[in-house]
């Protein structure tokens, strides 16, 4: 082929990659460019439109191979730089990513997604420290960014600087007033500072975002405002977890003391053992028929619309209690001259579970007996660890209808001590009022505030924090210290008893 004719043909292929991609027909596009590619190997351009399509096709590696080949031929052509570092990232190949971010930000320092895209890669990898300062680049290159000013609140954030972080969520907010999720991560921000009240109307925003799970519409039906209830019939309707069913049940007795009729609808397993809370008039689990109702709300807005602060938090605990005769009945399968601790070690998200092994040195302490309230996820290590740490795990007789959390109850109820990471057996021990240790990751959920040992949610529970990142052993240590108190006193009373 001339010269001449080999040049149209390459053109030919290119310019008809170009129309199958901007169609939307990946495939051909894909197909097309690589035909371009063969024809004329050393044209940067036609390498870079090659691998952006082959990204979009899934074909990562061979997308990388090509943008590598793009910057090979021509090394200032930050289109192949942000693509080659969004695929490494795709991959999971963050060193050459970061590697890839950086060389974007030499070749382009302004290009609004570079800064962006390096201090994410930095955030997934549990770097917030030098996420922060490349988000401060992104918002310097870009200042009208309510994107980087959110970002950089997350990154703050995560390092547990509550005011600066509400500071650029602000920010963010100001720029974008109509975002929820910007909105939503300054008022968790404030609420975990400890400002209820501050936090509560930005956490409203909650239920606009297009995740959100739980939003609820019941035309012709007002959402309650927080005024007067008297004669009135609300709807409690239940949202996101069932330790926050356990933490803010509370409030329908506040409901309730407001002069109104109270309608709870709460997740379908927690029906039987949320059956006796004080100020509920109709407990309705989720799928039943609701009675008619005046006004409704979600249960997580009734902190602010009742005008909590956290020193005004509502009392009542416990307001859960285990049923009688189910109590007594495991309590007769137990030792009573043990210390009896119950345990709760996995929660549903890996970074707020603990390790079972590390509750060995809990296990080693004389008279102490640990009590399996695992359910489902993470008892496969209890199965390998029970013998190690003498565990009594009960969990295939507990809980083995429709009805949760009822036998859990009643076996905690018999219990000295519980010990638990941030899962929903931690909030039911604090709302039955029972003696607790909540082992908390070093960036905790916003719901714990930051009090360093208690909670104004939960008088009976201790609250242990990490004081590392990633740091499991450090804090099992001051638990087992704690125990070894506990249990003490546990010998010396029953010795004087005896006595």
């Amino acid at each position: 082929m001339s010269g001449a004719a080999g040049q149209e043909a390459w053109l030919l292929r290119f310019q008809e990659g170009i129309g199958h991609f901007n169609a939307g027909r990946m495939a051909d596009a894909e197909a097309a460019f690589g035909a371009a590619a063969a024809a004329k190997p050393d044209h940067p351009v036609v390498r870079l439109n090659h691998g952006v399509a082959l990204r979009l096709l899934g074909r990562r590696e061979e997308a990388v191979t090509a943008l590598r080949t793009a910057l090979g031929l021509r090394g200032d052509l930050h289109d192949a730089c942000l693509h080659l570092a969004e695929t490494l990232g795709e991959l999971g190949r963050a060193q050459e990513a970061l590697d890839a971010w950086r060389a974007l930000m030499a070749v382009r320092p302004d290009h609004p997604g570079a800064a962006l895209g390096m201090a994410g890669l930095l955030m997934r990898a549990d770097l917030p420290e030098l996420a922060e300062r490349v988000y401060r680049v992104a918002v310097a290159v870009d200042p009208g960014s309510a994107t980087a000013a959110n970002n950089l609140g997350a990154a703050i954030m995560s390092q547990r600087r509550l005011e600066d972080a509400a500071a650029a969520y602000r920010r963010g907010v100001a720029l974008d007033p109509s975002s929820p999720e910007y909105h939503k991560n300054l008022g968790i921000a404030r609420m975990m500072a400890g400002d209820l009240q501050g936090g509560g109307p930005e956490y409203e925003w909650r239920e606009l975002q297009s995740v959100w799970k739980w939003r609820r519409s019941f035309p012709g039906v007002p959402r309650w405002d927080g005024g007067p209830l008297a004669g009135r019939t609300i709807l409690v309707h239940f949202e996101q977890g069932l330790g926050d069913s356990f933490q803010y049940v509370r409030y329908m007795a506040v409901l309730k003391a407001m002069g109104a009729r109270v309608v709870f609808e709460c997740q379908k397993p927690l029906k039987r053992v949320l059956s006796g809370v004080a100020g509920i008039d109709a407990l309705v689990a989720a799928g039943e028929p609701l009675p008619p109702f005046d006004c409704h709300t979600p249960l997580m807005s009734l902190p602010w619309l009742c005008g909590t602060t956290k020193d005004t938090v509502p009392g009542g605990v416990p307001y859960i209690r285990a049923e009688v005769a189910l109590v007594e009945s495991w309590g007769r399968r137990m030792d009573r001259a043990e210390f009896r601790i119950g345990i709760n070690w996995q929660a549903n998200e890996a970074n707020r579970s603990i390790p079972l092994a590390l509750f060995e040195g809990i296990a080693r302490i004389p008279g102490v007996r640990l009590y399996s309230l695992q359910k489902v996820v993470g008892t496969e290590q209890a199965a390998a660890l029970r013998d190690r740490l003498g565990i009594i795990d009960w969990s295939a007789d507990m809980d083995a209808g429709p009805d949760g959390f009822v036998d859990t109850a009643a076996v905690m109820a018999n219990m000295d001590l519980i010990i638990s990471c941030d899962s929903a057996v931690n909030h039911l021990a604090g709302a039955m009022g029972l003696p607790a240790l909540a082992v908390l990751r070093w960036f905790g959920d916003w719901r714990w505030m930051t009090i360093p040992d208690h909670t104004p949610w939960y008088p009976t529970m201790r609250l242990l924090r990490s004081e590392r990142k990633n740091d499991w052993t450090g804090v099992m240590e001051r638990a087992a210290a704690e125990v070894t108190m506990r249990a003490g006193l546990h010998r010396a009373a029953r010795h004087r008893t005896a006595s």
